[in-house]
């Protein structure tokens, strides 16, 4: 796929994405539970910093996971609602008060992953992307490391040491995708050092998928379904591209120009093993 094609079909699944529960639900985590009220964002925090998924004992049981023996819960604030009649005798709903319930991050749980969200398992794949992986690793000269993260945190790319830290959790496929994504951090950062402090969060990850994304897209990878959502997340922008455009294409082209050739040429050499 010509770079011209992905990026307009970036654009395009960009435009059309209305979202999924699953990941409006996972999204209310990511951003440090921002659809919860300010009390029970603190009580989450301070009982559990590290938390990004969390549901009740028994939701995690219609998912296929139980709460591990000896955790501990995690204690918020639900609101209980009762039935009022309004002048004219019509019913509706209001909340009376409030109760403590208990829930628990998804790394206090065990069991069966099919039915977390995209962005918790990652990217998935029947083809092994190892070898590509290990090739484009060992011709890059910033330091990699690999360590049980929690789960939904697959990677992370500290700025001063120059180093990416990869969650051992994903699979090749996924740690691939988070490759690209960390050194589109790795480049756009170091081209812009002039202008760093005026680079917020949300446009700094904006960039880093995309251009994931667009390189993902020369290997003939879509992984649309992960990093659409993601992006809608940090920009439901359009104009977004227009803005950032000429960052991503260069961000892009200096990842591209380290994957070795026969990677574009043969799709047999991603199925290697090594």
């Amino acid at each position: 796929m010509k770079m011209k094609e992905a990026y307009e079909k970036l654009q395009e699944s960009f435009m059309q994405f209305e979202g999924e529960e699953s990941w409006k639900e996972y999204l209310r985590f990511s951003a440090r539970f921002h659809e919860y009220s300010l009390n029970n964002t603190a009580l989450i925090y301070v009982q559990n910093p590290d938390a990004r998924y969390v549901k009740g004992y028994r939701a995690w049981q219609k998912l296929g996971r139980q709460v591990k023996k000896g955790e501990k819960a995690i204690k918020i604030f639900a609101p209980v609602s009762q039935k009022v009649k309004d002048k004219d005798g019509e019913e509706s709903w209001s909340v009376s008060g409030f109760r403590v319930i208990n829930v628990f991050d998804l790394a206090q749980t065990e069991g069966n992953d099919d039915e977390l969200p995209l962005i918790v398992t990652g990217l998935k794949s029947d083809m092994d992307y190892s070898n590509l992986l290990k090739k484009i690793l060992e011709g890059i000269d910033i330091s990699v490391s690999f360590d049980d993260m929690s789960y939904a945190q697959h990677g992370k790319y500290a700025i001063k040491e120059k180093h990416i830290l990869f969650n051992s959790r994903n699979n090749p496929l996924h740690s691939l995708k988070t490759l690209f994504h960390e050194l589109a951090h790795h480049f756009h950062l170091d081209a812009c050092k002039e202008k760093r402090n005026k680079l917020s969060m949300d446009m700094e990850e904006f960039v880093a998928e995309s251009s994931a994304y667009l390189v993902c897209a020369q290997l003939a990878i879509d992984t649309g379904a992960y990093s659409i959502p993601y992006l809608k997340s940090w920009l439901d922008d359009f104009k977004a591209f227009q803005d950032m455009r000429r960052d991503i294409e260069k961000t892009t082209k200096k990842i591209l120009a380290l994957i070795p050739q026969e990677a574009f040429e043969d799709q047999k050499f991603i199925q290697e093993v090594i």
